[in-house]
């Protein structure tokens, strides 16, 4: 079976587990939280009961498209069981597309070009995360001046776009503390973390008006960490 013929029935199967109205609703909601959620707070958002939002939860985990956490209750006693998504990609496209292939090229062009890689890959990241603050800011096109977003609004631009980002942390002495619950590049950055993490650094300084020297990675998803925490001072 060719991987055309896969795309296939692997289509026909997610189909199947999104065909109900109610279950899509479900994992639109489960996918856009930026917590996991248990199959109660589920149910509770849909006016649903708890056996019922977990049946149509179940079957989005059998499907791979959500995974399954524990999380601890505070009272104690046995751990909750919650759903979020999962690392696998929805991403199908007919008739095909390679995208991923090409990302992988360029990630390999990017780090053969003369000069420092990663400063590229800053510069690039900053005039991205730049002229999009501005698209944001006056509806959609691109403005002659320089705008930036507040660190919440950038929150919820990174979000929108599927970093499944939050504001963790108000502004207090002039810091604020951005966590990241999705990898966006994660097939293609371990070829060179470096570089697609400069990306990334780069647009937050373009997104925020920030100096590159004003955020701080703490924690890194490529590093085994569950999110990416960015501490950066406005």
């Amino acid at each position: 079976m060719g991987a055309y013929d896969l795309d296939m029935a692997r289509l026909g199967r997610i189909g199947e587990a999104l065909g109900d109205a109610t279950r899509r609703s479900l994992y639109r909601h489960v996918v856009e939280s930026t917590e996991p959620r248990s199959a109660g707070e589920v149910g509770a958002a849909f006016g649903l009961h708890r056996t019922v939002a977990r049946s149509h939860l179940e079957k989005l985990v059998e499907m791979g498209l959500l995974q399954v956490g524990l999380r601890r209750r505070a009272q104690g006693g046995r751990p909750a069981k919650v759903y979020s998504p999962s690392e696998e990609r929805l991403e199908i496209q007919l008739p095909p597309r390679r995208y991923e292939w090409l990302s992988r090229l360029l990630v390999q062009i990017v780090k053969r070009m003369p000069g420092d890689p990663v400063e590229i890959a800053g510069e690039v990241g900053r005039d991205f995360g730049r002229d999009h603050a501005r698209a944001v800011l006056v509806g959609g096109a691109l403005a002659t001046s320089y705008a930036y977003l507040t660190p919440h609004r950038a929150a919820q631009w990174l979000s929108d776009n599927g970093y499944r980002a939050k504001l963790a942390d108000g502004k207090a002495n002039h810091q604020v503390t951005v966590e990241v619950g999705n990898c966006v590049y994660r097939e293609v950055a371990p070829l060179a973390p470096g570089v697609v993490c400069a990306l990334d650094h780069g647009m937050f300084c373009g997104l925020m008006g920030v100096s590159w020297a004003s955020i701080r990675q703490t924690e890194s998803i490529l590093k085994g960490d569950e999110i990416c925490r960015h501490a950066i001072t406005v």
